[in-house]
């Protein structure tokens, strides 16, 4: 009888063809159009793969020679064998002009955006992104630092040509995640590790730019593929409870009761067809993304468990819809949820725009909100995250599924333990 109810749910949605493409068909629709309107806008108003920073390097120090002069200092000093062969290790694993310009050179991800001049003379305005100027001296007074803990005078000056443009910013942000490079290299100094030990090879071991290129970028057809299929599930939802109370109104409810069918196999079939349905749609919807956007998940594993538990909170969703529409009565709650409250749960939890740029309470807000906490963990798997960095959506995620249940229940409960 159960496989009757959940059979009934669904052939009355596949009889309504009009439903049917609205649901499967309009979000991929949606995906296309705001994915090509709005996607200059999230790349921050240019395209990144024309971007070229242009970045002239003023080189006034001799890093190679001071290195060889640190090291002969070392070698006449009074310290101990011990004490000089750690020095001259963590000497010989750190030149920071040379792992800087390296990276610059050698870095695949960082040569399609960034150009590096290298010279000792200046430059006409107007010609560069940006002007790095290394002054003399500089690499003697690091080691100096590092080692001894004296005061630096030298430091490197950028100064960009066009402070709002974005190639600034990213020349601004390679030298900032340089510097607490370099500040970790102190750190690490300053507790005596050898730095001959974390060194691969000849390479010097701080000058990697990690950090702007580790994780997968999302693009706005990956952004809106996700923000889509986080709000037209919670239509399905809505679509399925709006049938299950027409089915009151037509007393199909009444009969299937006077069947001796239990209420509550009536609303787990509710439950499992919405389940079945939003499964479809999610996979149809992705899948067509995967194939003509290229928005393809780092993990499959990860993905399907973040799509099961958007299933079980869109069954649960269902359910409750239904609920308080059989015990109010009224045929415009599914018509309310899906006119008011999903627009609303859909602009909180950002499938319309990214609301992590806001901030504060409302990055807070959306993240933890059920489509804000969908939206994140499926971002978070698109980006490589592993299974930890997504627990707490995956909490917010059953929290919600089991409030709603919780919710349901309690609608549907009469006196002395009967239900509608």
């Amino acid at each position: 009888m159960f496989f009757h109810m959940v059979k009934k749910e669904i052939l009355m949605i596949w009889r309504r063809p009009r439903e049917l493409v609205v649901l499967l068909l309009m979000p991929f629709i949606l995906i296309t159009i705001l994915g090509s309107a709005l996607g200059a806008i999230m790349d921050g108003g240019e395209d990144s793969s024309s971007l070229q920073a242009k970045l002239l390097v003023l080189l006034k120090d001799d890093s190679v020679k001071a290195q060889q002069e640190k090291i002969a200092e070392i070698k006449a000093s009074s310290l101990s064998l011990e004490e000089k062969q750690l020095k001259i290790a963590t000497v010989s694993s750190i030149d920071p002009v040379a792992a800087f310009i390296n990276e610059l050179q050698e870095n695949k991800e960082l040569k399609k955006i960034v150009t590096v001049t290298i010279t000792d003379k200046k430059a006409k305005k107007g010609e560069y992104s940006g002007i790095l100027t290394i002054p003399s001296g500089f690499t003697e007074q690091f080691y100096h630092k590092l080692l001894d803990g004296k005061k630096m005078t030298a430091a490197w000056s950028f100064k960009e040509e066009d402070s709002t443009s974005l190639s600034a910013a990213v020349l601004k942000d390679i030298l900032e995640s340089y510097q607490q490079e370099l500040s970790y290299a102190k750190t690490a100094a300053d507790l005596n590790i050898d730095f001959s030990q974390e060194s691969q090879g000849n390479e010097p071991i701080f000058g990697s730019m990690e950090s702007i290129t580790k994780k997968k970028e999302v693009d706005a057809f990956a952004y809106y593929a996700i923000g889509m299929c986080a709000m037209f599930v919670f239509y399905i939802s809505s679509t399925v409870a709006g049938f299950a109370f027409q089915q009151k109104e037509d007393y199909m409810y009444q009969r299937i009761l006077l069947a001796n069918v239990s209420p509550y196999t009536f609303f787990l079939g509710i439950f499992v067809s919405a389940f079945l349905l939003s499964f479809i749609q999610l996979h149809l919807l992705f899948g067509l993304s995967a194939v003509i956007y290229g928005v393809v998940f780092s993990s499959f594993i990860q993905y399907f468990l973040v799509t099961i538990l958007l299933n079980i909170l869109a069954a649960s969703f269902a359910v409750f819809a239904a609920a308080l529409a059989f015990r109010t009565d009224s045929r415009s709650v599914p018509t309310l949820f899906t006119n008011l409250l999903i627009p609303i749960l859909a602009f909180i939890g950002g499938s319309y725009f990214d609301l992590s740029a806001m901030g504060g309470f409302m990055e807070k807000l959306g993240e933890y909100s059920p489509v804000g906490a969908t939206i994140t963990a499926y971002i978070k798997v698109y980006q490589g995250y592993n299974i930890l960095d997504i627990t707490g959506q995956i909490e917010a995620i059953l929290l919600f599924s089991g409030a709603l249940l919780l919710g349901a229940f309690a609608l549907l409960i009469r006196k002395r333990g009967a239900i509608v």
